[in-house]
């Protein structure tokens, strides 16, 4: 039946190889009662992992009926343990919160069995094992005996040839012990048993071979309780040609679509938290989904009916954005050719600051303003003089600002401000030395200007793309994703660091076996929607609370993770490049005009008029619609890890289903169908509610703004969307269980 030949496994640890068992040869026959002994070490347990398929091995041959196995792939060792092994584990490995009924049920479902055969089988194993009055008893409800009968019972359910067993007794006590060697040795009459244990004194008076292993090496193989070996009657062809005289005939039966269907549901159901913490997430993305698309359509009816634009906050309808259509940055003879076009008064290269504001101000007086170029400036001072030092700016706003008329004027000259321009608190101090009025038309975007040296503008370029990109931190092989404003893992400038090298904090240590993470290298990498840079950075050194302020004068309880580099390292990082510009007109009744020669020459221009007049721009829906694709993509990878996390803790069941015979197609469909009914729970819960709100029988604030702008076909996308991520989750956690052989992946849960 079974037949090894030179047959080895070594096992790969932290580069090291260690060998489980070494040019093992053995033949094994239908009626044998086989037990292997030896001390703990000596590969036992690897053989009988081998011998049943949960085990893959590295060299020689293992013919089972015959067939040569060196060839199988994981699913033909699958379908082997499905067609010939029957387990019965030491730690027994029943699902406990499956009934009894149902553990030997699941084996019978896998391999095809139609219910009514299976209700017959079951009943019938269940008598033989005298558990029938236990039936609809929880599996973690019975003693260690009783679970082992069940074991035994799921093992003989499929009809086997093979009955393998690993330490059945090691776990019970004498009585219930001495059972279960009666039932192994009463079963062994018409099958192969093979049996793993410490105690062969137990198994003594039944077996009918006994084999010793010793350091991976079959030491002692003896016929017992017969006299004579007992030799099968084809063994002479088997050990020529490997293959068998008569072949047995199996049934080949495939778990069914119901069969499926039928676990998936149980699976839902069957262990609460798990089902709860799922709900609670697909819940929480259904609504936060709705969300984010609620706020999308807000944005665009807003721009449609008020001629305001979330994402220009200087909407001067003398102004037209511009784009590369490679969306590549600008380059000098970019500003050169589009200074020469007719109309374009002026060219704003830090376009992305003008829709962006920073916070000036001291005790008294505080400004929301948007930092511009002083090359900018083209007014005329109403008070004060132009700049003269890099740190020396002019206020440009309203006249009927009242901070910025009267007897105020004087108060704001030659006054310096503490400017913060980033999430992460950074400031820079500036010194206002000249004061303008906008013009009316101008003024009506209500913002005031600060003109500035372009040194500092570029700083604050450099904190815009910093709060606006994604960064991963690799410490010793493990990622670290950092968000806007996190403190942890973000990285910072300062010039007490060397360039090339970075500072962190002293808890990064704990990422390394020695505890110091000084010397070590750490990768940077940064990401937005228009570069991705990354660098590896050399361990300077690391802080504490006591020389925090050496590199930073930000407050240590805040920011005590933030990591350090040179301010070069970091202008590589965040660029100051532009990839959007603006230009302003001289004539805004031509701006048309003016748009089209400027597309002439390849750019994607927009004028600010055309958003805040047309009821949709489709420029603005250009931008609105990634960002929303951005948010729930988002959305989708949190949720992702957290479903995959919860169903991480059901992995010790799907490796049960693996040992069993269970292939990973079966596996995926099981899970699809666990997903899907959590998943149109939690959307039906957020659609009662929704239509509750509709029809004014909520009047909860939030819920009615979530519901606002949803059509039936925007329900229609969202469970679309949900029903595309169930499925990838699914997929992907399916065929995380298959990286490894059934035993790898056991022994991961172990």
């Amino acid at each position: 039946m079974i037949n090894l030949r030179n047959v080895s496994k070594f096992y790969y640890k932290k580069g090291m190889i260690a060998s489980g068992i070494s040019k093992v040869n053995l033949q094994l026959d239908m009626g044998e009662f086989v037990v292997i002994t030896g001390e703990s070490g000596s590969g036992k347990s690897t053989l009988l992992n081998v011998i049943s398929g949960l085990d893959t091995y590295e060299e020689g041959e293992m013919y089972i009926d015959g067939r040569q196995t060196s060839h199988f792939m994981e699913k033909d060792f699958a379908e082997y343990r499905k067609k010939y092994i029957g387990n019965v584990f030491q730690n027994f490995n029943l699902v406990g919160s499956y009934t009894v009924y149902q553990n030997i049920e699941l084996i019978l479902l896998i391999n095809g069995y139609n219910r009514q055969d299976i209700k017959k089988r079951v009943n019938e194993i269940l008598a033989r094992v005298d558990l029938t009055s236990h039936a609809k008893t929880k599996a973690s409800k019975l003693s260690g005996g009783q679970k082992q009968r069940v074991a035994i019972a799921r093992a003989l359910a499929k009809e086997t040839d093979i009955i393998v067993a690993d330490e059945p007794t090691g776990n019970l006590d004498s009585a219930s012990a001495e059972e279960i060697v009666k039932l192994l040795h009463e079963i062994s009459k018409d099958k192969l048993v093979i049996v793993v244990t410490h105690n062969y004194e137990q198994f003594a008076p039944y077996v009918t071979r006994k084999i010793k292993m010793h350091d991976g090496k079959i030491a002692e193989d003896l016929r017992v309780n017969q006299g004579a070996p007992v030799v099968a009657e084809e063994s002479a062809e088997v050990q020529a040609t490997g293959k068998p005289a008569r072949t047995r005939k199996r049934a080949t039966g495939k778990i069914s679509a119901g069969s499926k269907l039928r676990l998936g549901l149980r699976n839902t159901f069957n262990v609460v938290p798990k089902f709860v913490l799922l709900l609670i997430v697909f819940t929480f993305v259904c609504a936060a989904v709705s969300s984010q698309y609620t706020s999308y359509l807000a944005q665009r009816a807003e721009a449609g009916n008020l001629g305001y634009n979330s994402y220009f906050i200087n909407t001067s309808l003398d102004r037209i954005v511009l784009k590369k259509a490679d969306n590549s940055k600008f380059t000098a003879e970019d500003y050169e050719s589009i200074s020469n076009v007719y109309n374009v008064k002026t060219v704003a290269e830090y376009d992305i600051l003008l829709d962006m504001s920073i916070y000036l101000g001291d005790d008294e007086f505080y400004y929301d303003v948007a930092p511009r170029s002083i090359d900018e400036f083209k007014g005329k001072l109403v008070a004060g003089r132009m700049p003269a030092k890099p740190g020396e700016v002019i206020l440009s706003g309203s006249k009927d600002d009242y901070n910025l008329s009267g007897d105020m004027l004087g108060k704001n000259l030659n006054r310096e401000y503490q400017v913060q321009y980033s999430i992460m608190e950074r400031t820079m101090k500036l010194t206002v030395v000249g004061i303008a009025y906008k013009k009316q038309a101008d003024s009506l975007s209500n913002v005031t200007d600060v003109y500035m040296d372009n040194n500092y503008l570029n700083d604050i370029m450099a904190e815009t793309y910093h709060d606006h990109s994604d960064l991963k931190v690799t410490i010793n092989k493990k990622v670290q994703e950092v968000y806007a404003g996190d403190s942890m893992y973000n990285i910072l400038p300062s010039n007490q660091v060397d360039e090339g090298k970075i500072v962190t904090s002293a808890e990064v240590g704990n990422y390394y076996k020695d505890g110091k993470a000084t010397g070590k290298n750490i990768k940077v990498k940064v990401s937005n929607i228009y570069y991705e840079k990354a660098k590896e950075l050399e361990v300077q050194g690391t802080y504490n609370k006591k020389n925090f302020d050496k590199y930073s004068d930000l407050d240590f309880e805040m920011y005590s993770g933030i990591m350090f580099v040179n301010p070069k390292d970091y202008s590589k990082f965040f660029t100051h490049d532009n990839y959007q510009a603006s230009v302003y007109v001289q004539d805004k009744d031509i701006v048309d005009e003016t748009k089209v020669a400027l597309e002439t020459l390849g750019y994607v221009a927009l004028p600010i008029k055309d958003v805040l007049i047309q009821i949709i721009s489709d420029v603005v829906a250009m931008l609105q619609l990634p960002i929303a694709i951005i948010v729930i993509l988002g959305l989708f990878f949190i949720a992702y890890f957290v479903i995959r996390l919860i169903l991480r803790s059901r992995t010790g069941y799907f490796s049960i289903l693996r040992m069993l015979g269970m292939n990973m197609k079966a596996m995926r469909r099981i899970t699809d169908v666990e997903l899907l009914v959590v998943m149109t729970l939690a959307y039906g819960i957020f659609m009662a509610v929704a239509m509750l709100s509709t029809y004014g029988y909520i009047h909860v604030e939030q819920i009615v703004n979530l519901v606002k702008y949803m059509k039936p076909v925007h329900y229609g996308i969202l469970y679309g969307v949900l029903l595309i991520m169930s499925y990838l989750i699914s997929g992907k956690f399916s065929r995380s269980l298959f990286k490894k052989s059934a035993m790898g992946t056991y022994r991961e849960v172990e």
